[in-house]
């Protein structure tokens, strides 16, 4: 093997893995794309045998591979491609209109045809996408979008819609953060937003371990007999005593573990009597297998409630 042809191939793998960590930071990259970036970059680096050693004497010959790759020119449309693009584009807001969505779809994809650069036309066709359920393809369009103006908040929200749709909330959140970003203030925005959230967070809460799962306080607060209950107990001279015995040692220093024991099972005992339903209620809110979980006719609530709050046919341009 020759040797100058294996330090050539490790200073090529070296400036691939900056390309590639330039674009982490700089590249407009969904989380998504950004994972799969990070393990192509590990891969790379264990292939080759890249440790930061290598790295750091391979540092001078760093390149700029896109200097390496000739730049197409545009071709720019002329004003009859121009104006034909425009008319498909109309022709395609018409038809959202009257919920012909494929006709919509050809139409708008012969206006990015015709031209290319018209981020306008990507957002529209990711509207017909949403509503044929192919949010994949949604996705795809809005990102070519925000990649030819990244100032576009319409995309964003489109893109919020589209990973909503998929039940990915943490990259819609995201997309409707990045909308309010460049359109401040706007209220169906912030609507999606707040929806993204609470189904995101809700999905947090489900998955947590039962002891990270947070304890309604208020079916202590708000339950009469338990107030009844614990008035009796307070005024019971046996109980006060039995407590006061309890804070005592345990000021000492030297709790009493039996006193603690018998504290817990009077108040087990008479909670018990004064309200069996709520000892239940209590075993239940800590048992995780009786998690309360988004029914789906909550999903179907969210997607209707986003979709019209932000993704009405009159909205497309």
């Amino acid at each position: 093997m020759d040797p100058s042809n294996e330090a050539r191939k490790r200073c090529l793998i070296f400036n691939i893995i900056h390309f590639l960590q330039e674009e982490l930071i700089n590249g407009n990259l969904n989380d998504e794309r950004k994972e799969s970036v990070e393990v192509a970059i590990q891969c790379l680096e264990t292939a080759f045998e890249l440790d930061g050693d290598v790295k750091s004497k391979l540092e001078k010959e760093k390149v700029n591979l896109l200097s390496a790759i000739p730049d197409e020119k545009k071709v720019e449309p002329n004003a009859d491609q121009l104006k034909e693009a425009e008319d498909c584009k109309n022709k395609g807001n018409s038809h959202m209109k009257n919920a012909s969505y494929d006709e919509a779809l050809a139409e708008y994809s012969r206006a990015i045809q015709l031209n290319p650069q018209n981020s306008v036309y990507y957002c529209n066709r990711a509207a017909a996408y949403s509503r044929l359920e192919r949010h994949s393809d949604a996705i795809e369009d809005c990102l070519d979008a925000i990649n030819l103006d990244p100032t576009y908040g319409k995309a964003y929200g489109r893109l919020g819609i589209a990973y909503s749709n998929l039940n990915k909330f943490e990259e819609a959140r995201g997309a409707y953060l990045n909308a309010l970003k460049h359109d401040p203030g706007n209220a169906m925005y912030e609507t999606n937003l707040r929806l993204a959230e609470e189904k995101l967070f809700s999905n947090m809460e489900s998955a947590a371990p039962p002891e990270h799962t947070p304890l309604d306080i208020s079916q202590f607060i708000n339950n009469p007999n338990l107030i009844n209950m614990a008035t009796q107990m307070l005024g019971d001279s046996n109980f006060r005593s039995l407590m006061s015995r309890f804070m005592s040692m345990s000021q000492s220093g030297d709790p009493n573990l039996d006193a603690l024991f018998q504290a817990g099972q009077t108040l087990a005992t008479r909670m018990q009597s004064a309200d069996p339903s709520f000892v239940e209620n209590l075993r239940r809110s800590l048992d995780p297998q009786n998690a309360t979980n988004v029914s789906s006719q909550e999903d179907g609530n969210v997607e209707n409630e986003t979709d019209n709050s932000n993704e009405s046919e009159k909205n497309i341009e």
